[in-house]
Order: structure tokens, then C-alpha cells, then sequence
């Protein structure tokens, strides 16, 4: 017999305990059904994948149906180019150079074999993948496999890419870079207590307009066009983060989001006046004032240019 919480005595230690029992019963068997959900998710009839969307559920906090054990309201899944081709590489790195079927990569992403094979050869002329022809002992070819090339993964889409521009100057047989900060000389916090960034912007799914972005960066600091003083595009960092929803009885949710950082340079020929709020930041201490990572591992690349 289950006891719910309408009916619960909350000042009785048994019914409580027998309650917290039940939960965690619950919890378990959802936690085994969630598994077993997921390694099938890229398996399934031809053409068709499901995945449950608790925002669109009736109710999102008791979205488990204890007739079925089912979680409400299938949704279609639908993958963009660009995730699909992000979630292929992905499937290929786990394969780890195992034998695969065109046919059966179509069956897991719910498109038709030629798509799979567009995608295929786009991740392979990018440099992403390495096609690999087997044959058996007769000389027949067999399953190709796919290995992966882990360092091209930073040229990946991204949900979110974001453009950070550096601008160095070299002033008194030393290094300086431009950073965005709130720090004051007169008055306010002192420079321990402020925190630094380099000028940045949004730049949400096209890397096409790193040139123009940065040209409108540097007029709006400087009021003046440094297209004579621009390097280009030096370093590209991909950045992921995990973000964890707990339970109130146990248990986590980790879901993934990553971020593509580009760097861009100038090169000025002094430290020039700014707009408000922006710093000349010695290069030398810049690590230790900027707690951002991408950056720092652009400064110490930085370092090796100058």
C-alpha cells in the first residue's frame, strides 16, 4: 500500500520513514528506467526518435504516469544540421574506430542515408574524421570505420560563440593589454578588488564576421579606425561547462553547454586614451587579474607571438 503525502501523519516516525522508503524506491526505479531510456536513445524504428520534454509536460513535477512508468508527452526529436553533425562526431569519437553502417548512423539520427553521408563527408573534408576501409580475408570491403581527430573538436558549432579582442602596447620596454573593468585610480575599490576582461561581444553562430566585429570593437573604445594595426584571428578556445540540477531525495542532473571562444589582436604602437571604464593592465599580471581560463590560455599563446 502507498501512502501519499495527503495522507501521510507527519508526526508519526513510521509512516514517515515508510513514506522516505517509498521515495527512494521511486527515485531508483526511475533512475534504471532513465538509463535504460538512454542507452537506446540513438536506437529505435526508422525515421522516428523520441525524447520527453519535461517543459512541455502537464505537470513537470510528477511527470512519471504510474500506469505506464512512462514519462508524459513523447516529443519528436529534431536535429539541426549543425547538432547533428556536432552529436555525429561525437557518436564516431565514442565508436573509438569500430566498424559501422551507414545504414544503421541513419537509423540513429532519424535522417536518410544520403544525409549521413553528406554529413559524413563534410566532418571528413574539415579535417574532423579519417575514413578507414576494411576488407575481410577475401578482399571484400566490409564496414568502414571512422577515426576521430580529437584536437579538431574546438572547430565545432557551438550554441554560443563569443568574440574577445586583445589589444596590446608596448610603453616603457613592457608589455601592456587593454582590459574592460570598473577599476577607478581616484577613488572607489582598489585594483584587488576589481575585476578584469578583455573587450568582448556575442557571437552567436557565425565566425564569418570576426574582422568586422573586431574593426567595431575598436572604434567604439578608441573612436578611430585600427584596421592598420589589426593581426587577425590568433587563438580559439573551447570552453564547457556543467551545470548540475540536485533532487530534494538523492540525485543529480548534469547537463552540458559549451561555449567557443575566438581571439582576436591589435598591436598598437602606444598605450592610447580609452573610453570610460577600460585599463592598460600590465601583460606581466594580467594572468592574475583575469581569472577567466580561455583568456589566460590566449595570453600565454600571446606570449610566444610577441
Amino acid at each position: 500500500m502507498k501512502i501519499y503525502p495527503d495522507e501521510l501523519d507527519f508526526k508519526d516516525p513510521k509512516e514517515r520513514e515508510l513514506a522516505r522508503e517509498q521515495r527512494l524506491q521511486q527515485l531508483k526505479e526511475r533512475a534504471d528506467y532513465i538509463k535504460k531510456r538512454n542507452k537506446s536513445y540513438l536506437k529505435g524504428q526508422y525515421g522516428k526518435r523520441l525524447y520527453y520534454d519535461k517543459t512541455k509536460c502537464d505537470d513537470v513535477d510528477d511527470d512519471i504516469d504510474d500506469d505506464e512508468n512512462e514519462i508524459k508527452r513523447p516529443v519528436k526529436c529534431v536535429f539541426t544540421k549543425n547538432l547533428r553533425r556536432d552529436k555525429l562526431f561525437h557518436y564516431l569519437k565514442y565508436l573509438n574506430g569500430k566498424k559501422v553502417l551507414i545504414r544503421d548512423l541513419a537509423w540513429k539520427f532519424a535522417v536518410t542515408e544520403r544525409t549521413i553521408q553528406n554529413d559524413l563527408r563534410w566532418l571528413e573534408n574539415n579535417g574532423f574524421i579519417e575514413r578507414k576501409i576494411n576488407k575481410n580475408a577475401k578482399g571484400k570491403m566490409t564496414k568502414n570505420s571512422f577515426v576521430v581527430r580529437n584536437a579538431k573538436e574546438v572547430d565545432l558549432p557551438c550554441k554560443d560563440n563569443f568574440l574577445k579582442v586583445v589589444f596590446v602596447a608596448k610603453q616603457n620596454e613592457s608589455w601592456y593589454i587593454l582590459t574592460k573593468t570598473d577599476y577607478k585610480t581616484s577613488k572607489g575599490k582598489t585594483i584587488n578588488e576589481c575585476a578584469f576582461a578583455l573587450p568582448n561581444q556575442k557571437q552567436r553562430y557565425d565566425d564569418k564576421l570576426l574582422n568586422e566585429n573586431s574593426f567595431a570593437i575598436a572604434k567604439q573604445i578608441f573612436q578611430r579606425d585600427f584596421r592598420n594595426f589589426y593581426k587577425g584571428h590568433i587563438f580559439t578556445d573551447l570552453y564547457k561547462h556543467y551545470s548540475y540540477k540536485y533532487f530534494r531525495f538523492g540525485g543529480k542532473e548534469a547537463t552540458l553547454t559549451k561555449y567557443k571562444n575566438y581571439f582576436t589582436l591589435f598591436e598598437l604602437p602606444e598605450c592610447l586614451p580609452t573610453a570610460k571604464n577600460y585599463y592598460w593592465l600590465k601583460l606581466s599580471v594580467a594572468p592574475r587579474r583575469i581569472k577567466d581560463k580561455s583568456t589566460n590560455k590566449c595570453l600565454k599563446q600571446l606570449k610566444n607571438l610577441l
